[in-house]
């Protein structure tokens, strides 16, 4: 009897120390589970068919139409995201349209102050250049629009010019393009008439 006693006090003491053992383990699982949901990222806004008007002493700089719109703010990082796509119109400082930007996917750094705008691109500017690409980058800060993609640039009276990447200042008037090939225009003002 009194082994038995003896047994089942061993038998309920390891019983103890294993469900001891799991309650410790799982502890440091629960917190490694917090850690990993506190970084989720969450919008803390959401929106469709929205539009952003973006002004500067009452003067409109640019607005930004989106078919669905996201904020996310946390420790990390703050952006706004159009992830069905939508455009940007930037105006001139008379108020006149400089150029607008339409793509299917955009995020806006907002600390960087840069606009990554992705999946069929197409900047319109205001003299009638197209401008087409897959992935373009629109920085603030430094005043340009670029691209390290192929990028296909059309002119008004249809000249085509293709390249490797291109960069311009913001209001798409300078574009320097690198590895150029296309179709150019050339008017020879000798020729006798």
């Amino acid at each position: 009897m009194k082994k038995t006693i003896q047994i089942e006090l061993i038998y309920k003491s390891i019983v103890a120390l294993v469900g001891a053992t799991m309650l410790l383990s799982c502890e440091n699982n629960i917190k490694e589970v917090e850690s990993l949901t506190t970084k989720e990222t969450r919008p803390e806004i959401y929106g469709e068919n929205v539009e952003f008007v973006f002004t500067d002493s009452t003067r409109i700089q640019y607005k930004a139409f989106a078919i669905e719109f996201l904020q996310v703010k946390n420790e990390e990082e703050e952006y706004n995201e159009f992830p069905k796509g939508g455009n940007v119109v930037y105006f001139n400082d008379d108020g006149t349209k400089a150029w607008t930007i339409r793509s299917n996917y955009a995020k806006n750094l907002v600390k960087d102050k840069l606009w990554e705008l992705r999946n069929d691109v197409v900047a319109v500017s205001d003299d009638g250049k197209t401008i087409n690409s897959e992935l373009m980058y629109w920085d603030q800060e430094k005043k340009e629009i670029y691209s390290d993609q192929y990028v296909r640039i059309t002119k008004k009276d249809g000249q085509m010019l293709e390249g490797n990447s291109f960069r311009a200042d913001d209001k798409l008037n300078q574009i320097t393009l690198s590895q150029v090939s296309g179709e150019v225009f050339l008017e020879d003002k000798n020729m006798k008439k």
